[in-house]
């Protein structure tokens, strides 16, 4: 399963763009869109090749999310996971409340752990309790038709 153009608008949305490395609020350098392999201050980086690094990326944390599911999810609820993996690391994900209640099949006790993951260095963050709210929301909406929106490589609709 393939991250949907509304998944990478979502990770783009939350991370936002960056040219220039810098400290994320846990001491991280960070460039582009959340990258923070090989990522050193002074670095730089432009929107195009932010763009193709994403579509290679995302392919790790795709592989991670479907590893993770005992159960193929829908499209909304893979888009959703992958966004939660791409913040929290795909290790952080597979080992989350989130995916435990997934994988019992309570949807709805899912939805309300990715609340749990609002803090960096143990504070709470708006931003990421947003940035949950929103992953929670995408989980929970039901796919038209039933139907993925995308089956065959990443749909980078850049913001």
């Amino acid at each position: 399963m393939k991250t949907s153009s509304k998944g990478v608008r979502l990770i783009c949305e939350f991370e936002g763009f960056r040219t220039k490395a810098y400290l994320d609020p846990v001491g991280i350098p960070t460039i582009g869109y959340g990258f923070t392999e090989g990522v050193a201050l002074g670095d730089t980086m432009t929107q195009y090749a932010a763009q193709q690094r994403m579509g290679r990326e995302l392919v790790k944390y795709e592989r991670g999310v479907s590893a993770a599911c005992k159960v193929p999810p829908n499209q909304n609820q893979f888009d959703a996971l992958v966004c939660f993996a791409w913040n929290v690391g795909v290790a952080g994900m597979s080992s989350s409340s989130v995916i435990k209640a997934y994988n019992r099949g309570d949807m709805p006790s899912a939805a309300r752990a990715f609340a749990l993951w609002n803090k960096a260095g143990g504070k709470v963050f708006a931003g990421l309790t947003r940035r949950r709210a929103a992953e929670a929301a995408l989980f929970l909406e039901p796919v038209a038709g039933g139907l993925s929106e995308s089956t065959e490589g990443p749909v980078l609709a850049m913001p």
